[in-house]
């Protein structure tokens, strides 16, 4: 690819990286909700975050194609999230969804901060998922626990 800035293909004429840019803009997808937004039920913690997760079920099996940028922190569906601390922690500072997040990546054969349509994420998900890397995901979360979620459920959408 030939480019008249002197630069690298991918650089704009600032010298940024385009592909950069693009991450930058692109929707942020928090990994472990690839299995959230396929058993999603309308159920949530509080009235905001069901209207937004319900708002982002939709969009992205409307935009099944669309890239979004594969996360281990907040995304749009936690932007509405009661539990979101300073916009980085879920609860506490332990950060225990960032780690369950970096857990499922090698099990599904992800890598973070690449992109992935949502169509592919749902792939990896059918192809890799199994019954016990998702109890060890889920186990401890409250909708697992109230019998909303289970491996049976899934729709890989």
């Amino acid at each position: 690819m030939h480019n008249n800035s002197g630069g690298n293909a991918y650089e704009n004429a600032d010298g940024k990286n385009n592909r950069d840019e693009e991450k930058k803009q692109m929707k942020r997808f928090r990994v472990h909700h690839i299995m959230c937004t396929d058993l999603y039920q309308g159920y949530g913690y509080s009235g905001a975050f069901c209207e937004n997760m319900t708002e982002m079920v939709t969009w992205l099996k409307e935009h099944a194609d669309e890239k979004l940028l594969l996360v281990s922190d907040p995304d749009e569906i936690c932007k509405k999230c009661p539990n979101l601390k300073d916009d980085v922690f879920c609860v506490d500072e332990t950060n225990h969804v960032k780690s369950k997040d970096q857990q499922l990546l090698e099990p599904l054969h992800l890598l973070e901060k690449e992109t992935y349509s949502y169509e592919e994420l749902q792939q990896h998900a059918k192809q890799y998922l199994t019954k016990e890397v998702f109890e060890t995901s889920c186990r401890n979360c409250q909708w697992y626990k109230k019998g909303l979620c289970r491996y049976e459920d899934f729709r890989f959408c």
